[in-house]
């Protein structure tokens, strides 16, 4: 019986993990794996009180979370990014989501589109919520339309120093069809350990799946057989395998 190749998702490792893209690849024709590229690590312990007449950004899964266990209102309007942190709000009980697909960008072209209907109250709130280093400065960007935001920086992502074993190994038996990268952070992790642990050989049949164009550029055409959708976003992630192709990063 031949064995099944491999997906290998590479994601941050944090206090609650994110299975949703897991699940959404799991009737596909592959093992999914999912290995650590990032520690996600607390670093704000303070309760945060928020009005219910705020508007709270969250651009990532992890924030979500952080700012469930410091502030206990959940009637604010929350800006969310993607289905798993849609989820992960509904379950965690806040009431107002807004769902806003794609990325930070496509955040604050909700937000401006619809600013009138947002800030109704003048007593309300614009706050980010999040990780310590972001690579889009959404909060600055708001900030430059002349609102002011309170940030709170929750939680950092930390590089780790080794790959799995296990991983390893996957990838020196040729067992390896697709690797996803989930962030620029990641993709500049996996791209240093990388160069200490493959060959060029090691590597070549694999085809990494980037979840936006920004990512894939971290890594090095020349080396790597890079792909990403056209509207970025893990929702958008499943066609490319199933096309098995997709747009070449450039």
């Amino acid at each position: 019986m031949k064995l099944k190749n491999n997906i290998i998702i590479l994601r941050a490792k944090g206090p609650i993990q994110n299975n949703y893209l897991k699940n959404m690849l799991s009737d596909l024709n592959y093992n999914i794996l999912s290995f650590p590229i990032l520690e996600i690590k607390s670093i704000y312990n303070k309760n945060i009180n928020i009005s219910k007449d705020a508007l709270v950004f969250t651009t990532s899964y992890y924030g979500i979370y952080f700012l469930s266990k410091l502030c206990k209102e959940k009637n604010f309007s929350l800006f969310t990014l993607g289905e798993a942190s849609k989820k992960l709000a509904i379950k965690l009980k806040y009431k107002n989501i807004i769902e806003c697909s794609e990325d930070s960008a496509n955040m604050l072209e909700v937000f401006l589109k619809n600013k009138n209907n947002f800030l109704k109250n003048e007593k309300g709130e614009i706050i980010y919520a999040g990780a310590k280093n972001i690579s889009f400065n959404l909060p600055g960007k708001i900030s430059e339309l002349g609102y002011k935001v309170k940030r709170y920086k929750l939680y950092k992502a930390d590089s780790i120093e080794n790959l799995n074993l296990k991983f390893l190994n996957l990838v020196k038996k040729n067992r390896v069809s697709w690797i996803i990268l989930l962030s620029t952070k990641g993709a500049k992790n996996f791209s240093l350990l990388s160069k200490k642990n493959f060959s060029n050989k090691d590597i070549s049949h694999i085809k990494f799946l980037c979840i936006s164009n920004k990512v894939a550029k971290v890594l090095d055409k020349n080396k790597y057989t890079r792909f990403f959708p056209e509207f970025s976003g893990v929702d958008n992630i499943k066609k490319i395998i199933l096309n098995n192709g997709g747009k070449h990063g450039s």
